[in-house]
């Protein structure tokens, strides 16, 4: 059995109660890290090397930067096993320090999430994951695809 950390003071996923502060607004000098790969476990592994590089140097501390890394590689997991049923899998990720001092990253897929098994084993954990190690989470789904975005504050 997997055990997700859980932290009392993170947002659940959805709109906070102070959703106007989390800004998708870039940052004038904020740095922005931009990918489209297919969704292989073997891309995955190095957008995830570049990511890690990314968000250390925006000035997150080290167990954010895990923790920003681990709830990413999940959304992207998520987007490459769970959007597509066949041919490409085109995974969108992007990552920029927003105006009012956060790190949003966006994991965006094409395709329509298979619906959740009623039993899903030993499996199933990933969104709980992915809310509980984000200082907030959004997860939006539509017929062109599903838009993750997490974010962290730089600020603490």
């Amino acid at each position: 059995m997997v055990t997700v950390p859980l932290r009392p003071d993170r947002q659940p996923v959805g709109d906070p109660p102070d959703a106007e502060a989390w800004s998708r607004e870039p940052a004038a000098d904020g740095p922005l890290l931009e990918h489209r790969f297919p969704g292989e476990a073997a891309r995955l592994a190095a957008v995830r090397r570049e990511l890690g590089a990314w968000a250390a140097a925006t000035g997150l501390d080290e167990e954010t930067v895990e923790d920003l890394l681990l709830a990413t590689y999940e959304a992207m997991v998520n987007a490459a096993e769970h959007a597509y049923t066949d041919g490409e899998r085109p995974v969108d990720l992007s990552a920029v320090c927003t105006a009012d001092g956060c790190v949003l990253v966006t994991v965006r897929d094409e395709g329509r999430w298979r619906p959740i098994p009623e039993d899903p084993g030993h499996r199933g954990r990933g969104l709980a994951m992915i809310t509980n190690l984000s200082d907030h989470a959004e997860i939006h789904r539509g017929s062109g695809g599903t838009t993750v975005l997490l974010w962290w504050r730089l600020l603490r």
